[in-house]
């Protein structure tokens, strides 16, 4: 019997769901995006914060070590040209998306994919070749907390914009008529390039 109960309420919960005006799904979607990309953003300005507090205190001039350096530069600027480069390629799709074209122009999304994942192989390059010794200084934590975290951002975005390619091919980017799918995907993709961009800001000039 309360099987039977619980299956009649899940029931009525998936009907209910299906049955959602789309204006209320998009604005269901941009405000969950939106919660994700505030409490990641209080992390990122946590690593800022801890960054600047310690480079400031710096107690008995033990901040750095005899040995630190920064992450290659060249490779670094690669990597953030790139990411600013895919955000940019990834708002020209969506922007034709929001024109009316069923898929938007896809190459402008698949370059925007490969130029993407290419910024996160290199920013993984990056991090894997801070090889500090031991004991790790506190700036060398603060710049392995910055590479590895774009790392994983931009592997992360990587892999949700797979899962939207997905959509493409299945010609699902509009739900109900409306492109709110590649409008909530693009805040996370201009966030993670924003985020990235900043931190390579900070790790470059930060000492």
């Amino acid at each position: 019997m309360m099987d039977t109960s619980l299956e009649h309420v899940h029931e009525h919960e998936h009907e209910h769901a299906h049955g959602m005006e789309p204006h209320v799904k998009a604005a269901r979607a941009r405000a969950g995006i939106l919660m994700l990309i505030l409490s990641d953003a209080l992390s990122v300005l946590a690593i800022f914060a801890a960054g600047g507090y310690l480079s400031a205190l710096n107690t008995e001039g033990a901040f750095t070590a005899t040995g630190d350096f920064a992450p290659a530069l060249l490779p670094g600027i690669l990597v953030a040209v790139g990411m600013a480069l895919s955000g940019l390629l990834f708002y020209a799709w969506e922007r034709t998306v929001h024109r009316g074209g069923k898929n938007g122009t896809t190459i402008l999304f698949v370059l925007s994919w490969i130029i993407l994942l290419a910024a996160g192989v290199g920013e993984t390059w990056l991090g894997a070749t801070l090889k500090y010794g031991t004991p790790i200084s506190a700036y060398e934590s603060v710049l392995l907390f910055i590479t590895w975290s774009t790392a994983i951002h931009l592997l992360l975005t990587a892999v949700i914009g797979l899962l939207l390619f997905g959509r493409i091919l299945n010609n699902r980017v509009r739900i109900d008529g409306l492109a709110f799918v590649p409008q909530v995907t693009g805040y996370w993709w201009y966030y993670t390039v924003i985020a990235g961009l900043l931190m390579w800001v900070f790790g470059v000039f930060f000492h």
